[in-house]
């Protein structure tokens, strides 16, 4: 039978719970029977557009017999109490990245999962990431050898938009585009990390964002890699989207998405640059293991176990830059 689905959210910001709709619709193996969305406009969108029945409340949602599953895509403040009440009425979960704020939250969240028998996974969509994909392949396939450090950076010169902005929604570039990287990062060290310096800076935009608007994180994994990461408001000259040191090459993307990886190594002693194109993905894959998982017990690729690692990491962030020392994520 297929997985009966709502989406819960259908803010305008990026057409994200669109998207998570036409995920479920063109699923194999899952149907999206439902939008959840409590302002009235947005609601009346979702109705046009979706051509499904419309809830204003979650607890209309969880009290249907007919849904067993529930696409978070609200702000992430709300992705843990909203999960924990889905799971709690038996509704498996996926929910937006970050997977949530605090540990104590991700540790609730994959207990009451357990507890209930459901399926808890997050929408982590840029482990699809061309230029991820590409360089991790190359790190898998030995391309530079041991790898001792991992650099990565988002941002540009420009504000946050809506609750983003907020501390108290969980907002700032750390936790949203920190939760697709750090992810990212852990699963190129393969290993928890140990260690986590940070340093946050509140400048101009600071009128209207209570959030850092640069944030430097240097951290050392239980492998001995580290990963230098920068997510910034106020960049105004771009480092490189990926850069890879290895003991035999090493890695340079300079800019997110598709086009090639430049690879340097050695060549009969000299040193060497390819171009290697970035590999084709399929973003459809993550919604269909999930129906897989469910259906014909795949293996999740998301584990919520693998989330709480990067959200382990942006806490131990805050009070790195907080008191000043390096902290070791719990």
């Amino acid at each position: 039978m297929a997985i009966r689905t709502v989406v819960v959210g259908y803010g305008s910001a990026f057409g994200m719970g669109h998207r998570h709709a036409e995920w479920a619709r063109q699923t194999e193996g899952m149907e999206l029977v439902g939008v959840c969305e409590p302002d009235p406009e947005r609601r009346a969108v979702a109705a046009e557009t979706e051509q499904v029945p419309t809830y204003r409340r979650i607890d209309q949602v969880l009290a249907e017999d007919e849904v067993d599953m529930v696409a978070l895509v609200v702000p992430h403040d709300l992705h843990a109490p909203l999960a924990l009440q889905a799971m709690q009425a038996g509704k498996h979960v996926i929910t937006e990245k970050p997977m949530c704020v605090t540990t104590d939250e991700a540790d609730a969240m994959m207990a009451a999962a357990e507890d209930n028998g459901v399926v808890l996974t997050v929408y982590h969509n840029r482990r699809w990431d061309t230029d991820f994909v590409t360089v991790k392949r190359l790190i898998d396939d030995g391309a530079v050898g041991d790898v001792f450090m991992v650099e990565c950076a988002i941002g540009g010169p420009r504000p946050l938009r809506g609750w983003r902005r907020e501390e108290a929604h969980g907002g700032g570039q750390l936790r949203d585009w920190g939760a697709h990287v750090l992810d990212q990062m852990c699963l190129i060290a393969g290993t928890p990390a140990t260690s986590v310096y940070a340093d946050f800076e509140h400048r101009v935009w600071t009128d209207i964002m209570d959030v850092p608007t640069h944030s430097q994180l240097m951290i050392e994994f239980e492998s001995g890699m580290w990963a230098e990461a920068t997510f910034s408001n106020i960049s105004w000259a771009p480092k490189p989207r990926w850069r890879v040191l290895g003991e035999r090459g090493g890695l340079l993307k300079q800019s997110g998405g598709g086009g090639a990886v430049t690879w340097h190594h050695e060549v009969a002693g000299q040193p060497s640059v390819t171009e290697v194109p970035c590999i084709e993905t399929d973003l459809s894959e993550l919604y269909q293991n999930v129906a897989d998982h469910i259906n014909d017990g795949a293996e999740l690729i998301v584990r919520p176990e693998e989330a709480r690692r990067y959200v382990a990491i942006f806490e131990a962030a805050y009070e790195s830059a907080e008191t000043g020392r390096a902290v070791a994520p719990k």
